[in-house]
């Protein structure tokens, strides 16, 4: 049996598998961009090494707030691709994926978390120089 760590975990990923048309399937094993051939990007892996934070209000029971990061690598070695194009696309699927849905108050990942969101800033690298674009998309999700 899963916990709500591991069911909200992969009801993230099949929210961002669901988002975009990837190359390559979303993975929850990061790898090097270097280690994903031009042929399979846009490719998206799921981070999880990021914080957990707990907060204790006056119930027994803490709210459990964990962060993952999405590592989006795209083409951009391509002249005719325009890699900051491509990440803008990515990230407004991003969006509207972690929009919440008709009558909740906010994305709750299909009742497995409380609230998933964008946390902080993203990260853009277009991949102008050397044409390995790279988004870096934090996501916190609050667990119930």
């Amino acid at each position: 049996m899963s916990g709500p760590r591991e069911t909200a975990i992969g009801a993230l990923l099949t929210l961002v598998t669901n988002a975009y048309a990837w190359t390559s399937a979303p993975s929850r094993r990061l790898k090097l961009w270097g280690d994903v051939p031009l042929a399979n990007r846009p490719a998206c892996f799921l981070f999880e090494g990021g914080q957990e934070a707990y907060e204790w209000q006056r119930s027994p029971d803490p709210k459990r707030t964990i962060e993952v990061r999405l590592f989006i690598y795209v083409n951009a070695k391509d002249p005719t691709l325009v890699g900051s194009s491509q990440l803008n696309d990515i990230m407004d699927a991003l969006d509207a994926a972690l929009a919440p849905s008709a009558g909740q108050p906010m994305q709750n990942l299909g009742g497995a978390a409380y609230w998933a969101r964008i946390a902080a800033t993203p990260f853009k690298d277009p991949g102008d120089l050397d044409g390995d674009g790279l988004l870096i998309v934090p996501i916190k999700i609050t667990l119930p």
